[in-house]
């Protein structure tokens, strides 16, 4: 047999228990009310923190208008368009910046695999950035960005085709007209890699 415990001292003093008074409904409105308060606390701190993470990602995607003409479905009539748009894109770009990239940054850019789908086929292409020197003109780190041309089979053939990319280690999409190149995350790509490479014992 279970006992159920109420408290009268939260209790406004025209509710004190009388015979015509359910304690038990009067225990369970109190039990609720709390959970409602607690609720309202948690989902008013869930949008305070997405409205960081909103702040976060545009800070991140601060708008720069591209200066590149990305290809039609009807102008992609084979991987090296992409190539083109690329190196064309980070020359007009990245290069001319105001915090561009250092002209001691080389790179390459390269075609690496079509995924087909049902609808679209994607094109990856990968640039890849180093810092040779005359010590060691082949650098033992690299840094990656990979892009993706999303070429639609659906869509008219006058369409611009959708284009975005990411850095190596990191989740964020980013699209050509929506950021803002920081040399910084390069960097942090190498200094990571050197520490992993430093931490391994062969």
């Amino acid at each position: 047999m279970y006992t159920v415990t109420v408290n009268n001292n939260n209790m406004p003093e025209t509710l004190i228990p009388s015979e015509d008074y359910d304690l038990l409904a009067h225990e369970a409105h109190r039990i609720v009310d709390e959970v409602v308060a607690q609720s309202l606390v948690h989902v008013n701190s869930d949008k305070e923190e997405s409205k960081d993470r909103g702040r976060f990602v545009e800070l991140e995607n601060t708008q720069e208008q591209s200066n590149v003409q990305w290809p039609t479905i009807e102008e992609f009539k084979n991987t090296n368009v992409g190539l083109e748009k690329i190196n064309e894109y980070i020359d007009k770009q990245w290069k001319t910046s105001l915090s561009g990239q250092d002209p001691c940054w080389l790179y390459v850019t390269d075609f690496i695999e079509k995924k087909s789908r049902e609808f679209n086929d994607l094109y990856i292409y990968r640039v890849q950035y180093s810092i040779p020197t005359r010590r060691q003109p082949i650098p033992k780190q690299t840094a990656s960005i990979y892009f993706t041309f999303d070429v639609s089979k659906v869509k008219p053939k006058n369409t611009v085709i959708p284009v975005s990319f990411v850095f190596e280690t990191m989740r964020l999409i980013h699209y050509p007209d929506k950021f803002r190149f920081r040399q910084t995350w390069l960097e942090n790509i190498l200094l990571m890699k050197e520490k992993l490479a430093s931490a391994m014992d062969f």
